[in-house]
């Protein structure tokens, strides 16, 4: 099948201004009376029926059962434009204003595309929902790339409105048209959660920052999401080149981007995943919006393109390495957003076989994982990269059979072969992945940025935490609020504890917001966070700023970028308050609940002292914020470093077994050495004893029946392989 990708973006990012990208200069609509005036300020789009075109769409998936194309929605074609459509007024200030408002009833979200985008030089562009809970924006001249082709994420409902502002009176010809209104008949926000469909992957699939993806702490950062056209999802890889330029190629599957055009209406999205191994939902701040088609083929379904902008360092990008060997790899994985969720990872233990795919595509063209021993693939993985266990881009994902009932048969162009089947360069990857004509056969990847510009995520959940919401009772039992919101209990501000050693510059942080409820609209609650230095009784206080409360989303990691730059000690705090929320209005954050577990960094403010949450409870309860931490200058203290290892001789027997396995290997062994996965990636508590030096012994007994994957690690070889229990 044909993975595609389901994604929404937020747009307000912070500003590059450094060439182009969906990254605006943030800002508020100017406000305007009320307009009067005969012309028609609402556009509306013909009657459709939901249920009708999903019905469509489910029947046009079965027709062909191994090419499924994921469209969630309808594009009516269109041409508004300023001159020709909605009303101008003049603002208070004397700046002219352009609104025109659009509606398709029934629609679960809509999305624009706009095409001969040219802003003059102070214009800003907004889009946002009526009453303004939701705003993109300001778009200006600095952040819109040249070709004028603009797509922008959707909003939630059935309505939105376009705002152009201008300081002088408009001219006659038109600064922009609006192409496309794309109606959203699936639910891709979900009443304004950024899960498309408002599910999650298949229980098979294991998050990124699981265990399983240790290894791949740096790569994992060069893989981001796609949405096409605003109907069309899928996945790509940042890729290194022998130049070593930082050049922003990214490759994908050529049934997702096929044409200059896709290429200029796509938005990319980097780091979407969950800040720990668990189903929380990621941030999406880093986002680039529109690239340049470089090379594509469609028998081989490949497709480069080059972004409008470079990733920023606060994006965390890394340049990942390639291999055109035509030898089988050892094992593969391949990391990817299946259903459109937050970044996943599938691991193959053995050998691709080189495959056909169907006809039409190149024969022989395309590696074949026969199984995955760890997670699967879906519709919205396309174009998602196929890692050899160097960590090399060998291929790309086209389709294939594989689900978590029967994770078999996916297929991958082979990097090989696109490097140069065709010797057309607008058909092949070697004019553009090799500009130094170096005739490599691989390249490493790259972590291009260092010194300041070199950044990375910091949190203080772990594996086996599971985030939530503990709610918080009064003496007698009475509900008084959460522990990390809203309360009666007086309450008031939430820490969390960092330690990064070295000349750290903080940057934003992510708050993992588990609820919000406004009584209005336009309820003026805010957060205040700040940042302290060494004990919080006696602590300097660096940093203040707020955000209003109606600018965040709930059940989902929110990024706010500090205003100005932060250098603390090693040790130092993060904290929210909540003393501005208005009455009847309510935030909750989610935290991690360790029972009887050591490793405590919440901290709360009751009246005016500071409180450890693990000594505060009668519950024997420890735990951490759902807090992650951006920091830039961090050195060789990043969080992300990956394990390079090398193949340990390893016998795993019986297999299958009834109960007991042994582990026999040609170097001394000590139990710390193992560990057990599931299928799903978690590790599995499971007693390992030592028969000699060189042997131990696995007991699954009361464990359930199935795969499970035993992982041998020495610090300097490592060995995998898969056990079938079966009591």
């Amino acid at each position: 099948m044909r993975k595609f990708l389901l994604l929404t973006i937020v747009a307000g990012l912070v500003l590059v201004t450094a060439g182009y990208g969906q990254i605006s200069e943030g800002g508020v609509p100017r406000q305007v009376t009320g307009l009067k005036s005969a012309r028609q300020l609402v556009k509306v789009m013909p009657p459709v029926d939901n249920l009708q075109l999903l019905f469509e769409s489910q029947q046009e998936e079965r027709s062909s059962p191994e090419l499924k194309p994921f469209r969630f929605a309808h594009p009516f074609e269109v041409n508004f434009t300023p001159s020709a459509d909605g009303q101008w007024q003049q603002s208070a200030d004397g700046w002219w204003v352009w609104q025109l408002q659009i509606r398709s009833a029934g629609a679960l979200s809509l999305n624009l595309l706009f095409e001969r985008c040219h802003l003059p030089q102070q214009a800003r562009l907004f889009l946002f929902t009526p009453g303004q809970q939701e705003i993109l924006g300001a778009f200006t001249a600095n952040t819109i790339q040249p070709s004028g082709i603009f797509s922008v994420s959707p909003l939630p409902g059935d309505e939105l409105v376009v705002q152009y502002e201008l300081p002088e009176q408009p001219a006659s010809a038109p600064d922009f048209v609006i192409t496309r209104v794309n109606h959203d008949f699936i639910g891709i926000l979900k009443a304004e959660v950024r899960r498309p469909l408002g599910k999650i992957a298949g229980a098979c699939n294991a998050d990124i920052n699981c265990q399983v993806g240790n290894p791949w702490r740096d790569v994992q950062n060069s893989v981001c999401r796609l949405m096409v056209e605003g109907k069309e999802l899928c996945t790509g890889t940042l890729l290194n080149n022998t130049a070593q330029n930082k050049k922003p190629y990214v490759l994908t599957a050529n049934h997702c981007i096929e044409s200059s055009f896709k290429a200029q209406s796509t938005v990319f999205l980097f780091n979407y995943e969950s800040p720990y191994c668990g189903a929380l939902d990621g941030d999406v701040s880093n986002s680039i919006s529109g690239s340049v088609l470089k090379a594509h083929l469609d028998s081989l379904d490949f497709s480069l393109v080059e972004l409008s902008i470079p990733p920023p360092p606060s994006f965390r990008p890394y340049y990942a390495g390639w291999n055109r060997s035509e030898i089988p790899p050892d094992s593969a994985a391949c990391i990817h957003h299946p259903q459109g969720d937050i970044k996943k990872i599938a691991v193959d233990y053995n050998p691709p076989v080189i495959s056909n795919f169907q006809n039409g595509y190149l024969k022989q063209g395309f590696w074949r994982t026969l199984r995955w021993e760890f997670g699967t693939t879906e519709p919205g993985s396309s174009g998602g990269p196929y890692f050899n266990q160097d960590q090399q881009v060998i291929g790309t994902l086209t389709g294939g059979a594989a689900t978590c009932g029967s994770p078999t048969n996916d297929y991958f162009e082979r990097f090989g072969l696109a490097w140069d089947y065709k010797p057309d360069s607008a058909r092949q990857l070697k004019y553009w992945l090799d500009p130094a004509k170096t005739n490599a056969a691989a390249i490493s990847g790259k972590q291009f940025n260092q010194h300041e510009n070199l950044c990375g995520a910091f949190t203080n959940l772990r594996e086996g935490d599971q985030h939530q919401l503990l709610k918080l009772t009064k003496n007698n039992g009475a509900p008084a609020g959460y522990w990390t919101g809203t309360n009666s209990e007086n309450i008031t501000e939430f820490a969390e504890k960092f330690i990064v050693p070295g000349d750290e510059v903080l940057q934003g942080v992510s708050l993992g917001i588990g609820r919000i409820f406004l009584n209005s609209p336009t309820s003026a609650s805010r957060l205040t966070i700040n940042v302290y230095e060494k004990n919080l009784q006696t602590a300097t206080r660096l940093h203040t700023q707020q955000k209003l409360v109606r600018d965040l989303a709930p059940d989902a990691m929110n990024y706010i970028a500090f205003d100005q730059k932060i250098t603390p000690e090693d040790t130092f705090f993060v904290t929210v308050g909540i003393e501005n929320m208005i009455a009847g209005d309510s935030i909750a954050f989610y935290q991690s609940v360790r029972t009887n577990k050591p490793g405590n960094t919440f901290l709360f403010k009751r009246n005016a002292g500071w409180y450890d949450f693990a000594k505060s409870n009668n519950s024997g309860y420890s735990g951490a914020l759902a807090f992650e931490l951006i920091a830039c200058n961090i050195g060789n203290n990043s969080i992300d470093t990956p394990q390079v290892n090398q193949p340990l001789e390893v016998k795993l027997f019986p297999n299958p077994t009834s109960r007991k396995v042994t582990v026999s290997a040609a170097v001394d062994l000590r139990s710390d050495f193992i560990t057990v996965y599931n299928l799903l990636g978690k590790a599995v508590n499971i007693p390992v004893n030592r028969l000699s030096t060189k042997k131990m012994e696995i007991d699954f007994t009361g464990k359930s029946p199935g795969m499970y994957i035993i992982r041998v690690n020495n610090g300097i070889k490592h060995f995998a392989g898969k056990i079938n229990y079966i009591p």
